[in-house]
């Protein structure tokens, strides 16, 4: 059974060409809100391997861009998100449906990108949140002007790296704050102190004066999740 799936994610693996942030319905196939990738994923846990390859590309694109805010190299996020698949298919007979799937393997992808990041700068300390990437998509994609969107997303980036990372998961990514917490190795309680204090600091960035050298004038991005 393993054979002809672990055959084909030894490949190196090719993002999806499309570098767009897929729609807000698409990012919160979380739990049930799609039919398809809920069967794809049922019959892969239950050891179909052709079920699995299409689970691979259904989600590889956002795991992709997930990691890629992480290790900001295209090279790394490449290994990374195909580690993630394998640890994910290795890992699918103990995934139990009624959590978010997309939560679960992103909490593999977050765990397998620390553990990279660690061995590859091991006394350095981990700064994904200040990692700009100049080919990566709008993380606002679902506002209506992008350019405020990027803006917007590009300030958060200076946040601390646990409040960009509740920010990003909640907001960017669509998880309810207890999938965050999830993700995160935590609990909804310290999320939403994090989300709290991003928003605080956004928006202080984000309103000061004109003659000030930080982000101007543009309106509060987050509303309460």
């Amino acid at each position: 059974m393993m054979t002809a799936r672990a055959s084909s994610l030894s490949m190196p693996f090719t993002p999806a060409a499309d570098a767009d942030t897929p729609s807000r319905s698409a990012a919160s196939v979380a739990g049930g809100e799609d039919p398809a990738a809920d069967a794809l994923v049922e019959r892969a846990r239950l050891g179909d391997d052709h079920a699995f390859a299409g689970v691979v590309a259904y989600f590889e694109k956002r795991t992709f861009h997930f990691v890629l805010r992480m290790v900001a190299n295209t090279h790394d996020a490449e290994d990374v998100t195909q580690d993630t698949f394998v640890k994910a298919w290795h890992s699918l007979p103990r995934y139990r449906p009624q959590h978010s799937f997309r939560a679960w393997l992103f909490t593999i992808a977050r765990r397998t990108a620390l553990n990279h990041l660690r061995s590859r700068r091991p006394t350095e300390e981990l700064k994904h949140h200040d990692m700009a990437v100049e080919d990566s998509p709008d993380p606002g994609g679902a506002a209506a002007d992008r350019d405020d969107a990027s803006a917007i997303w590009t300030t958060a980036r200076r946040l601390k790296p646990d409040q960009f990372e509740a920010l990003w998961l909640c907001y960017a990514e669509g998880f309810a704050v207890t999938e965050a917490a999830r993700i995160m190795n935590s609990n909804a309680l310290r999320v939403r102190v994090l989300l709290h204090r991003a928003r605080r600091r956004m928006a202080e960035w984000l309103t000061r004066p004109s003659s000030s050298s930080e982000p101007q004038n543009s309106p509060r991005p987050f509303s309460r999740p």
